[in-house]
């Protein structure tokens, strides 16, 4: 069985290959990941890995989860995984979803890694994130 990663203060290479991996588990389950991101949150000290799907309007954040579930069951029992503890779902009109797809798009179908710190989108604050996907 695959490994749950340490999310912590510090977005760690384990994190982001985790997350990566992921993704395309998902894209290759046809699950419509539109946006992809680690998010930091410094009032709680901690990262979450924030999926937007129109599936997870469409048939609710539990039907969304156990298709992540099910993906990191697919992964290599060598690999690291992200633990379902550590992500959040959201459907695709989430505010932070569509701050974020202003600010920066991405192909549909990649799977980037663009740091965006520090950065203040319509009056929002971002203090920190690592960008796999936006898109529409």
């Amino acid at each position: 069985m695959a490994k749950d990663i340490l999310v912590t203060e510090i977005l760690s290479e384990n994190m982001t290959k985790s997350g990566a991996e992921l993704i395309r588990r998902l894209d290759k389950s046809n699950s419509e990941v539109k946006t992809a991101l680690w998010l930091y949150f410094p009032e709680e000290k901690n990262w979450k890995l924030i999926i937007a799907s129109p599936l997870v309007g469409k048939n609710g954040p539990k039907a969304f989860y156990k298709r992540i579930i099910d993906s990191n069951n697919d992964a290599n029992k060598e690999e690291y995984v992200v633990s379902i503890n550590d992500i959040g779902v959201a459907n695709i009109d989430h505010p932070i979803i569509q701050l974020m797809k202003f600010a920066i798009g991405t192909g549909a179908n990649d799977v980037s890694d663009i740091r965006f710190s520090r950065n203040t989108i319509n009056g929002t604050f971002i203090e920190d994130s690592l960008i796999y996907r936006s898109s529409t």
